[in-house]
């Protein structure tokens, strides 16, 4: 059974739900994504199948930080915020900036910051998507969220058919807006600017040198065994408690676990962490319980292991 995380390799010109549907259909699982990535771009797209959609919701945000390659055209700007959009304004003047005003204009997107989404965007607004707003000629205003972008590195500065070209690598918390990112650049610059490529180069830990190709997913290639592939096992950044046959039945029915029930644990951290994934003997992600620090009842300190979710067996 495709219990896991699939790491597909998104082409351009079809949408996250495309992808979605397709390995539905051809192997008749239960998934969905980790974040949505527009038509226009490429890259990496994390696809949750069976019990492993059950996880989603304890991967910690920072372990699905994104690393984007992006090129900005820069002179006019869209309504999109990028080159699918319709043309608002153009710069009628030679772009021509100092790259100092370029370099602080680029420190100034690292950190936290306020950043506006762009209209077209899945937002919902007052029940409705905004993009579905915008499309059919409604004023969209969209507040301002905090995201967080670790780094922003001019990789290219160059003219093509005389149009003045960025490339960025773009390292960012989940949510941030590329899209936004390209516009508010060029606003920066006094020139406007939208995007006009994107490779989504890395969701957390996940590259796209070891995704899985779409055109595999159309001829049903199976991907079980692939690099592409992570087991429910290996998904979470938590410490790996496997238990004993006795443990294993506590877990079933959603009881504490002691000490005694515990066959390895598995760690790279020496500090007590929020919570543990509970491995059956026959190795198999049967659990996540959340820790605590408690007393025994000889007084030593010790840790209390209490569940949070537990996954039966025959759960899809």
């Amino acid at each position: 059974m495709a219990d896991g995380c699939l790491v597909v390799y998104k082409p351009r010109g079809c949408s996250s739900h495309d992808i979605i549907d397709k390995v539905r259909r051809v192997y008749k699982v239960k998934c969905g994504h980790a974040g949505t990535l527009d038509p226009m771009a490429q890259g990496v797209l994390l696809v949750f199948c069976g019990r492993a959609l059950k996880l989603l919701t304890f991967i910690p945000p920072e372990h699905l930080d994104k690393t984007y390659l992006m090129k900005v055209s820069l002179g006019s700007t869209t309504d999109s915020y990028d080159a699918t959009g319709n043309v608002t304004s153009t710069f009628e003047h030679e772009v021509n900036f100092s790259n100092e005003l370029l370099m602080n204009s680029l420190r100034g997107f690292v950190g936290n910051y306020d950043q506006v989404p762009p209209a077209f965007s899945a937002i919902k607004v007052g029940g409705k998507r905004a993009y579905a707003m915008a499309r059919a000629g409604e004023e969209v205003v969209l507040k301002s969220r905090k995201v967080h972008v670790t780094s922003i590195r001019l990789v290219s500065d160059y003219v093509s058919a005389s149009v003045r070209q960025l490339i960025l690598r773009v390292h960012c918390s989940r949510g941030t807006y590329v899209r936004s990112i390209a516009h508010d650049l060029g606003q920066k610059l006094g020139c406007g600017g939208h995007l006009s490529y994107l490779l989504r180069e890395r969701v957390g830990q996940w590259a796209f040198s070891q995704a899985f190709p779409y055109w595999k997913i159309e001829k049903g290639v199976p991907f079980t065994d692939t690099a592409s592939f992570i087991s429910c096992e290996n998904i979470l950044p938590y410490p790996r408690l496997t238990v004993s046959a006795e443990g294993q039945q506590k877990i079933s029915k959603g009881q504490q676990i002691s000490r005694k029930d515990i066959v390895k644990l598995e760690t790279d951290s020496p500090e007590l962490c929020d919570m543990v994934q509970i491995i059956s003997p026959a190795g198999r992600l049967i659990a996540v319980y959340g820790t605590s620090k408690s007393q025994s009842d000889d007084q030593k300190a010790g840790f209390r292991l209490s569940p949070v979710r537990v996954f039966p067996e025959n759960e899809a």
